[in-house]
């Protein structure tokens, strides 16, 4: 595995273990696109959560709202997954920012993985000042590494999910699809390229990318309008059924079978 900033490294590794490889499967659209004609056999086959969708009731949800410290009247917006640039936390903290007293935030994970660790954790002591420059400590919260159970009741707890990534949103990212498979209302940004999944389904709102602006007013409007969250998630869900992972194991050992 050679992660993103390996660059030009990267792209050329890729690319030749496509035109050698007996078959590859791609997740997106995007990459289908990319290396149309470099595979002998392609196929595109999504990604699931890469979370389990655990059962959980009202009473684990205000559980964990009352480890918060949350009030009736409080706002509880969620974004799931490790830290790093792309996945835009900064611009979720700067809209935060300008949002009354009662919207709160939840970081729901562990802060950093395995994956270009050094640059990911400058990123993350960003993070934390930006935290203190806008006097948001008792605004924002962090969960740390969580199980599959705690991790579900963490989603369910939050008012709307927030995923501002700066790339725009991808079927790449697990993330995006642990919010749909949990049915939660999701804000996101528009993705780089045509993803009718997301576009045709009104499964996601979309903003604009690294727009704090934009992000904050989607964030108020939804937090006004609880049938269009209801309606939002509802959405999600179905959308969700797509990318279940006994589907996604059924359409991997198909095309196997082929080669």
């Amino acid at each position: 595995y050679l992660f993103p900033k390996a660059g030009r490294l990267r792209d050329w590794t890729v690319r030749r273990l496509a035109r050698t490889a007996h078959g590859v499967i791609v997740t997106n659209r995007a990459d289908e696109a990319a290396l149309a004609g470099q595979a002998a056999h392609l196929a595109r086959i999504p990604i699931g959560s890469n979370i389990a969708v655990c059962p959980t009731d009202v009473v684990a949800v205000a559980g964990v709202r009352a480890e918060l410290g949350l009030g009736p009247d409080d706002f509880l917006l969620g974004y799931f997954g490790f830290l790093n640039e792309s996945k835009g936390a900064d611009t979720l903290l700067a809209a935060l920012a300008e949002l009354p007293a009662h919207y709160h935030l939840l970081f729901v994970g562990g802060r950093t993985g395995a994956s270009d660790p050094l640059n990911n954790q400058q990123f993350a002591g960003q993070l934390d000042g930006l935290i203190e420059r806008h006097e948001l400590r008792s605004r924002v919260h962090f969960t740390g590494f969580l199980p599959d159970e705690a991790t579900s009741q963490h989603l369910a707890a939050v008012d709307l999910m927030v995923l501002p990534y700066k790339d725009g949103a991808s079927l790449r990212r697990g993330t995006l699809m642990a919010a749909l498979a949990h049915g939660r209302p999701t804000v996101t940004t528009e993705p780089a390229g045509p993803l009718p999944e997301l576009s045709d389904s009104a499964a996601v709102h979309l903003v604009p990318p690294a727009n704090a602006l934009a992000l904050g007013r989607a964030i108020e409007q939804l937090a006004a309008q609880p049938d269009q969250r209801l309606q939002l998630g509802r959405a999600a869900a179905q959308l969700a059924e797509q990318f279940r992972w006994d589907h996604i194991a059924r359409q991997t050992a198909t095309f196997f079978a082929t080669l």
